[in-house]
């Protein structure tokens, strides 16, 4: 079984949380982050990559729900 960084636990956290869908701009906001390309870019990846690992469900509008 793959074990989650806390960054990554966190993320998991924050779109179970949510009301509904999310996008890599929200996520990065409730993580305190600024909401410039370069800050919001890696969070959209780290989203990428926990929906590929089944982790998360991406819609088609580029956002995410929990499994």
């Amino acid at each position: 079984m793959e074990v989650l960084t806390s960054e990554y636990r966190r993320i998991m956290e924050i779109v179970a949380d949510a009301d509904g869908p999310v996008m890599a701009k929200d996520v990065a906001r409730v993580l305190g982050r600024e909401l410039t390309l370069g800050k919001v870019e890696p969070v959209r990846g780290q989203l990428r990559k926990l929906a590929d690992r089944g982790r998360l469900t991406r819609t088609g509008a580029g956002r995410y729900l929990p499994r």
